[in-house]
């Protein structure tokens, strides 16, 4: 075994290297170096004692990450103090605050770093598709549920971490504490969508404890409502996790044991769980309207800010209580302010005194527009008629409002799961972050390193007008893509949320018994163990959630892009179809491919690939090839299924489907001679030799061919109902694949 060594980092008292030297020459650059240097030792700052403490404990802490994590290689790097802790996905780095080191008793740094190792070995996010991720709410309700599951995980695995967790967390519990405060200063109150959150770890504590379930009191009459009916599927995603021997047997079992768990937490966790982001979403609204009337731009502070339309609707009373809430919050704010400041100088004398050097104040942050109020102070029928007011505004001020709103949440929640232990660091939004800054970077040549632009015998005022016109035609199609989907944007939500319910229902939900520990006990098992005078130390008896075997599907779409697509809008309408299908099987992580043909075939999107931004905009050209004459003139379809049909067998799952969808009678070219390539033969090789089932779909009036050919079958399918029958037929051909 490679013998361990701790990740080394330059300590400050070594001498610097000669090229880091001021010299008369370059002393900007001698300063930059020496300024990068010091910011690539993050505990320059700290005495040379506690840089002794803080490397000592790294050491120790490394150690037990590499044990945990399964993983000899992976670095235990210091984080800036008081950033936190968490385990970077992407680059496989464990960092750790300095700062906790110090700080912090050893048996909470064993838990914390345990934690981040069970992170590294058990949690996977990336199937899980950035549109979801982006929704406000959707990544802490996913932090709330991954990280007990994550603590499940490690207690069960090496049971030294039971005892440590509950020193751990109770030192943790401040974190709901600190949130409540920071959202009264930043949103007027904690978003109901995170008090059920916090509300999920603490039962999952209970949990660990033994107790019994018992929703905290004080929680509002809606929140406890979502929580007492997702608790039981937060639970199931907690408890969704491997066994120590499953995850050092396979990655492929890790990752079907985090997809099942996130499955559960986003089919029957979100659907209840974005009802408190909805109601979170228009408080904020009425906040962000009332902090506007605050401004000057307003008519002044207090009520006198407010449109008279409104003031008309209010009562005296209500105006006064309005008038009282809005003072109040001014004043509150201005408070905190102060003893912001005052902090401030304090810190800076203190530093001043102490002989360090004396750190540049930092800028102040740009005054909001205005302070948020508490809102719980303010009856319903207030809140009500500011509803109804901004409700009759404009539809470009109402977005404006709302746009705020969920800006202000959405920074908000970001924030906060940074301080969760254990966040998602590579989360889906931050790899398509990484990904949108590769592909605006130049692509590197193999294996010289040079940039394409300096390949040599290429004139390169042609090579950039040519990549210019290749960027335009991209954006082009880009433009067509997204300007469709929103046409059709009701319709993939529709089918999205049936689907959706099929999975749900086939989920299973049985507890495997036959281990040595476990969540619960299996009683008959037990009582035939003691028959048998088996100890309760050797006792199999204990349960745990199975894995589902839900069956696997891939589906590949075969699109007729030949001439005669052209007419009556009949590509136009199919190719809404394929976006409808590309959106919700993307959505749903059904594995699919998106195929053209006519005299040849075009590659939408592989099997192997994942539904991107370049993806939907290769897919924008699927318009213009029913125009290229060149081989659009034929209909290859016997050789084009066979094609599609090979490419499809080779995917591992349990249910294929293969659907073609064509407006006309197969007319092949002399490069896919009939002889060789006849329709009718084809599908009945197909059937016969492979495990795939044939669906054809007949684009426009006189397509009754398609049901002589293809066994299961919609013929005659008007144009303008394309999409929706398409859709129609994916639910049939899921719901009832036993039957095909």
């Amino acid at each position: 075994m490679e013998k361990f060594r701790p990740h080394q980092e330059e300590m400050p008292h070594e001498p610097p290297k000669e090229d880091n030297l001021a010299t008369p020459e370059a002393p900007e650059q001698a300063y930059q170096a020496l300024k990068n240097k010091k910011e690539e030792n993050p505990i320059a700052d700290f005495t040379p004692e506690q840089q002794a403490e803080i490397r000592y404990k790294q050491q120790i802490l490394s150690s037990l990450a590499y044990f945990i994590g399964k993983d000899f290689r992976i670095p235990v790097e210091l984080n800036k103090p008081g950033a936190g802790w968490h385990w970077d996905f992407k680059e496989n780095v464990i960092r750790i605050d300095p700062k906790d080191l110090l700080e912090k008793p050893m048996d909470y740094l064993r838990f914390v770093i345990s934690h981040e190792g069970g992170h590294r070995r058990i949690t996977r996010t990336d199937f899980i598709p950035l549109e979801e991720w982006k929704q406000p709410g959707f990544s802490f309700m996913m932090n709330a549920i991954e990280d007990p599951r994550d603590n499940n995980f490690v207690a069960e695995s090496y049971p030294k971490f039971q005892e440590q967790m509950a020193l751990a967390y109770k030192q943790d519990l401040d974190l709901e504490a600190k949130a409540k405060e920071e959202a009264t200063q930043r949103l007027g109150q904690l978003p109901r969508f995170m008090q059920a959150g916090f509300e999920y770890i603490k039962q999952w504590f209970r949990e660990t404890q033994g107790q019994e379930t018992k929703i905290s009191a004080d929680l509002p009459k809606d929140v406890r409502a979502v929580v007492q009916a997702t608790l039981e599927s937060a639970r199931d995603s907690w408890l969704r996790y491997p066994s120590r021997k499953e995850a050092d047997k396979s990655e492929e079992l890790i990752k079907k044991y985090a997809r099942i768990s996130y499955e559960i937490s986003r089919d029957e966790v979100w659907p209840e769980f974005k009802k408190l982001v909805e109601a979170d979403m228009e408080d904020q609204k009425i906040q962000e309207f009332l902090k506007d009337t605050q401004t000057e731009q307003g008519g002044g502070e207090g009520i006198q800010g407010l449109p008279q339309e409104l003031k008309d609707k209010l009562t005296p009373e209500e105006q006064k209580t309005l008038e009282e809430a809005i003072k109040k919050a001014i004043e509150d704010a201005k408070e905190r302010e102060e003893k912001t400041e005052a902090k401030k100088e304090a810190d800076a004398k203190s530093e001043n005194e102490d002989g360090k050097e004396q750190k540049e104040p930092q800028e102040r942050k740009e005054r909001e527009s205005g302070k948020p109020i508490d809102l719980a102070s303010l009856p319903e029928g207030i809140k009500q008629k500011i509803k109804e007011y901004i409700d009759s505004l404009p539809e470009d001020q109402q977005r404006e409002i709302a746009e705020k709103a969920q800006v202000a949440i959405k920074e908000f929640e970001d924030a906060l799961n940074e301080e969760l232990q254990g966040k998602l660091v590579d989360n889906p939004e931050r790899e398509a972050e990484r990904e949108k800054n590769t592909e605006s970077g130049e692509k590197q040549d193999a294996p010289t390193g040079k940039s394409k632009k300096e390949v040599p015998g290429i004139d390169q005022e042609e090579l950039k007008k040519y990549q210019d016109r290749i960027a335009k035609e991209l954006k082009k199609d880009a433009n067509i893509y997204e300007k469709m989907r929103r046409e059709v944007l009701p319709l993939i939500d529709k089918l999205e949320t049936e689907l959706r319910e099929i999975f749900v229902a086939r989920q299973a939900k049985g507890w495997k018994t036959g281990f040595t520990t476990g969540k619960r006990i299996d009683i008959k098992r037990r009582i035939q163990e003691k028959a048998k005078s088996i100890p309760t130390v050797e006792s199999k008896a204990w349960q745990k959630r199975e894995l589902p075997k839900e069956k696997d599907y891939a589906i590949s779409l075969l699109v007729d892009l030949s001439a005669s697509m052209d007419c009556d809008n009949k590509i136009k309408e199919t190719f809404k179809a394929v976006i409808v299908l590309s959106e919700v099987l993307n959505r749903l992580s059904i594995n699919f491919e998106i195929l053209g043909f006519n005299t040849r075939i075009y590659e939408y999107k592989d099997f192997d690939q994942p539904m991107s931004k370049p993806i939907r905009e290769n897919m924008g050209g699927m318009l213009k090839e029913v125009d290229n004459y060149e081989w659009s003139c034929n209909t290859d379809s016997g050789w084009a299924l066979e094609e599609a049909s090979e490419r499809l067998s080779h995917q591992k799952a349990d249910q294929k489907f293969l659907i073609v969808l064509s407006d006309g009678m197969p007319q092949e070219s002399a490069m896919h001679l009939r002889s060789k390539y006849e329709l009718g033969k084809v599908i009945q090789k197909v059937l016969a030799e492979t495990d795939i089932k044939l669906i054809g779909l007949g684009v426009g009036e006189g397509t009754e061919h398609v049901g002589e050919y293809y066994p299961n079958s919609i013929a005659n399918v008007e144009v303008k109902e394309m999409a929706e029958k398409l859709a129609d037929l994916i639910e049939e051909v899921v719901a009832n694949y036993d039957k095909f």
